[in-house]
């Protein structure tokens, strides 16, 4: 696996992306927040509620998923957390995208940071498709299936896998 990854790094370097992180990093905004050594802090404290926000949602649609918490109907449960998850995605893009700023280069060059970006883009399209779901089956009746309760089970494994990925980056190699 560590090869897999190694190979795909070295990959990234020869392509394009190469120099247009160059160029990225030698931005006035990348310079600015590079200077200032409070900024990637408090984009990282932002970026980590953001996902505490939208993990949380995850997790409440779940607890009502297993009825172990919550006495709403899954239709109003689910309006109620996707409006939380939205709002948390919002955040994570926002602090994400101006981190990337703090060091482009190795953001955009690191093959993890690519494996969540796919990841994240997979979880957000399936949590808003489960709440979705939800909200429709919840008109019919409030029983769960198995098959809503196993992407619920899912859900939370990757963004378990999606916030391992978000600490991996730091430690892969570049």
């Amino acid at each position: 696996m560590g090869d897999l990854l190694y190979n795909f790094t070295q990959w990234l370097y020869s392509t394009p992306l190469n120099q247009f992180a160059q160029s990225m990093s030698e931005s006035a905004l990348s310079l600015w927040i590079v200077e200032r050594f409070w900024a990637i802090p408090i984009m990282q404290v932002t970026h980590i509620l953001g996902i505490a926000g939208s993990f949380a949602a995850v997790l409440m649609l779940n607890m009502r998923v297993f009825n172990l918490a919550g006495h709403a109907t899954l239709a109003e449960t689910s309006a109620r957390y996707t409006k939380v998850l939205w709002w948390s995605l919002a955040v994570i893009i926002l602090s994400g995208g101006l981190m990337l700023f703090g060091d482009t280069v190795r953001n955009l060059l690191n093959s993890i940071f690519w494996i969540k970006m796919v990841l994240v883009v997979t979880a957000v399209l399936l949590a808003l498709g489960f709440a979705r779901g939800l909200r429709r089956q919840s008109a019919v009746n409030d029983r769960v299936s198995g098959g809503t309760k196993a992407l619920a089970i899912f859900l939370v494994v990757l963004w378990c896998v999606i916030m391992l990925c978000g600490r991996w980056i730091a430690y892969a190699p570049s």
